[in-house]
C-alpha cells in the first residue's frame, strides 16, 4: 500500500488506480473511502476503468464518510463503462433507469441495459425485452426474451413467460398475414380473369379491333395484348385494327415476330409520303414534293406571258422566290400565329 501511494505521489496514474482501489474494498484493513477517492479520481483521470467504475459504486450507495451523489455516481460510471468496466455500466444502468429519479433518461436506459445484456446479466436482458415489446417491436423482444430465458431456473419464469407470449402472438400474426395475402391475390386473379374474359368475348364474336382495344385500355397488360394481338393474326385480320392501336402495339412489343406482323400491316397502309401519327406539313420540301406527286413528278415554275409591246421586262419573282415567300407565310401561319398548337411540332 505505501508502495503505491509513493509511486503515485511520483506521478504513476496506475499506481494511484491501485491504492485507490485497496483504499476503497471495505475487505481491507486499509479501507478508507474518503481517502480513496483522490487516488481512485487520479486513476480515472488515467482512463482506468476500475477506477471510474470503483468511484460510481461509492457515490451510488455512499460508503464510509462519503454522502450519496448520483449526480457524480452517473458521471463516472458513463467513464467506467466506456472502458468496459462491469461495476461502471451497472450504476449506469440503475442511475439512468429509475424512473422515480431525477436524472432518469430512457434514451441511457435503454443503451447501458443492452451492454449490460451482452454482459450476460439476464436481468438487464429481461427489462430491455419487456421495453421493446412495449415500444411495438415484438420480434425482437421474442428473440431476447428467449435468449434469455435459456435454460433459467425459476427465477427467469416471467422472462421465459414473456418470450412464450410473443412467439404464440406471432404466429397468429404470420398466420392472420398470409390468409390476407392469399385472399389480395385472389382478387388479383379474379379481377385478371374477368378481364381477360372481355378479350376472349370480343375474340369470339370476331371482333379483333376490339379485343386488342379491350387489352390495352381495360386490362392493361402485355399477356392480354400478346392474346388479342396473336388472334389477329392467326386469323388473318390484322386490316381491321384501328392505326391508332397499331402504333401502341408497335410500342408494347418493340421486337420478335409480333412486331414484324404490327409492322408490316403499318407498312402496307402508309404511302411514301405519310408521316405516320405525327404532322409533317412543313416539313423541309414537303410543299415541293406534294406539287410533283400532284403534277407528273414537273417543278412548278412560273412563266410571265411576252409582251411585244415593250422590250423592258417588268420587276418579278422568280419561281424560286415566290415558293419560298408562300412557304415561309404558310409555316409562320401554321406554327406560330395565334399561339397555333402545332408550333412544338414545328
Amino acid at each position: 500500500m505505501d508502495s503505491y501511494i509513493a509511486q503515485c505521489n511520483a506521478g504513476d496514474k496506475s499506481a494511484c488506480g491501485k491504492a485507490g482501489m485497496i483504499l476503497s474494498d471495505p475487505k481491507s484493513p486499509d479501507f478508507d473511502a474518503f481517502l480513496s477517492l483522490r487516488y481512485l479520481q487520479n486513476g480515472c483521470n488515467n482512463f482506468d476503468g476500475a477506477s471510474c467504475g470503483r468511484l460510481a459504486l461509492i457515490y451510488f450507495d455512499g460508503a464510509g464518510d462519503v454522502d450519496k451523489d448520483w449526480s457524480a455516481a452517473g458521471n463516472f460510471s458513463q467513464r467506467g463503462c466506456a472502458e468496459q468496466d462491469r461495476d461502471g455500466c451497472d450504476v449506469a444502468e440503475a442511475v439512468f433507469a429509475d424512473s422515480g429519479s431525477p436524472y432518469f433518461d430512457a434514451e441511457k436506459a435503454l443503451r447501458y441495459r443492452g451492454i449490460n445484456c451482452g454482459f450476460g446479466r439476464w436481468q438487464s436482458c429481461m427489462h430491455q425485452a419487456r421495453i421493446l415489446y412495449n415500444l411495438g417491436d415484438y420480434r425482437n423482444a421474442e428473440q431476447l426474451a428467449a435468449h434469455t430465458c435459456g435454460s433459467g431456473g425459476e427465477d427467469r419464469k416471467s422472462i421465459c413467460e414473456l418470450a412464450g407470449s410473443l412467439k404464440s402472438r406471432r404466429v397468429k400474426m404470420e398466420r392472420a398475414e398470409a390468409a390476407q395475402r392469399a385472399r389480395q391475390q385472389a382478387a388479383r386473379q379474379a379481377a385478371q380473369a374477368n378481364k381477360r374474359a372481355i378479350v376472349t368475348s370480343f375474340l369470339k364474336s370476331g371482333d379483333y379491333d376490339g379485343a386488342i382495344y379491350a387489352a390495352i385500355y381495360n386490362s392493361r397488360t402485355v399477356d392480354d395484348a400478346e392474346y388479342a394481338l396473336t388472334a389477329a393474326i392467326n386469323a388473318g385480320a390484322m386490316g381491321s385494327i384501328y392505326i391508332d392501336n397499331l402504333h401502341v402495339l408497335d410500342y408494347w412489343f418493340p421486337s420478335g415476330s409480333l412486331n414484324r406482323g404490327i409492322n408490316t400491316e403499318i407498312s402496307r397502309r402508309s404511302r411514301g409520303s405519310d408521316c405516320g401519327i405525327f404532322n409533317c406539313t412543313n416539313m423541309p420540301g414537303a410543299s415541293s414534293s406534294r406539287w410533283a406527286a400532284q403534277n407528273g413528278g414537273g417543278r412548278n415554275s412560273y412563266r410571265r406571258s411576252s409582251s411585244s409591246g415593250s422590250s423592258a421586262s417588268p420587276s418579278v419573282l422568280s419561281s424560286a422566290d415566290a415558293r419560298r415567300q408562300v412557304r415561309e407565310k404558310y409555316r409562320s401561319a401554321h406554327c406560330t400565329m395565334n399561339n397555333n398548337a402545332n408550333r412544338n411540332v414545328c
